[in-house]
């Protein structure tokens, strides 16, 4: 059994930081649990913390590596069950070499995979995603409602979910929201913190945080994407942040409105952030600006795991 410490909470509420200062009480290495900081050459719009390192093949911040990050292109998608497998991977030979993993992130279906486990489902299928690729969002969508409406209504606004519910189906006959209930949870032992801020004073830290992103460059981060061959169509460029600079940069907005909506786009993944991790058993850790301090945050949560630690 691998024992590991999970820090989640919505984006802007401090997670790396609080991670790292923990790592500085007890020999940690970081996973990162973010399904957009995978791609790699995105790092202003992602949020990334720190330098990767391409001997050790990690990102370092502060002296701690950071796995799990510029692992694939913008044109690549990475699914929550590749998450799983490299995660217990890296997190067992962290182990290995008597140090702890900890998994920080705010992307709740990569948390669950941990905690709850996935179904066990086939792996991608090139020649019908070749096939499905010509469907439109609609199509895909109306495609999928007639042989699992459940699935085809729950991914509604996710197109890449709705081209693998739509593979998934087509390869096994059975809906995948029905294989979906069939999980094996993986052989781990946790504790989960979640660091909870009250929502208007998040908001502000979002805005902030999409100021800066405008002022350290993302705008060129998007161009130099484009440069290197990764088309507007690319996975990793539909993310926030890059998708309001596309707009941009075929002026169908201002900057004003790019900043505008990226600080609105952010503000609705907390909220949805939010309300995932709501539904977990989690310790939460309470915070706003007055009380937010990452060393002091991490001693709190290293007296919370003495228990857990001391267990052989």
């Amino acid at each position: 059994m691998i024992k590991l410490i999970i820090i989640s909470g919505p984006t802007a509420s401090g997670k790396t930081a609080v991670a790292v200062k923990l790592s500085k009480l007890f020999p940690a290495e970081i996973i990162s649990a973010d399904s957009r900081q995978v791609y790699k050459f995105m790092d202003i719009g992602t949020n990334k913390a720190g330098k990767y390192d391409e001997i050790s093949k990690t990102r370092i911040f502060d002296g701690i590596p950071q796995h799990l990050t510029d692992i694939i292109d913008p044109s690549e998608t990475f699914s929550a069950g590749e998450f799983l497998k490299m995660a217990l991977e890296t997190a067992a030979d962290i182990t290995a070499r008597k140090k702890m993993p900890l998994v920080v992130g705010g992307t709740g279906l990569y948390i669950k995979a941990l905690t709850h486990g996935l179904a066990k489902l086939p792996e991608r299928n090139e020649e019908l995603r070749k096939k499905f690729s010509g469907l439109n969002f609609f199509e895909l969508y109306e495609a999928l409602k007639k042989i699992d409406p459940d699935s085809a209504e729950k991914n509604k606004k996710n197109p890449q979910r709705l081209l693998r519910a739509l593979e998934v189906t087509t390869l096994t006959g059975s809906p995948i929201s029905k294989l979906h209930n069939d999980t094996v949870k993986p052989d781990i032992e946790y504790m989960h913190f979640y660091l909870n801020w009250p929502r208007e004073e998040l908001y502000e830290n979002i805005k902030l945080r999409s100021s800066a992103m405008i002022s350290n460059g993302i705008f060129d981060e998007t161009k130099r994407l484009l440069k290197l061959g990764f088309g507007e169509d690319s996975p990793g460029l539909k993310s926030i942040g890059y998708r309001n600079v596309l707009s941009l940069l075929r002026k169908e907005i201002s900057s004003e409105e790019a900043l505008s909506l990226l600080t609105r786009d952010t503000r609705r993944y907390a909220k949805r952030q939010e309300t995932w991790f709501r539904k977990y058993e989690t310790t939460t850790i309470n915070i706003d600006n007055i009380t937010f301090d990452p060393e002091n945050i991490a001693s709190k949560i290293h007296t919370k795991l003495h228990g857990f630690l001391s267990r052989s």
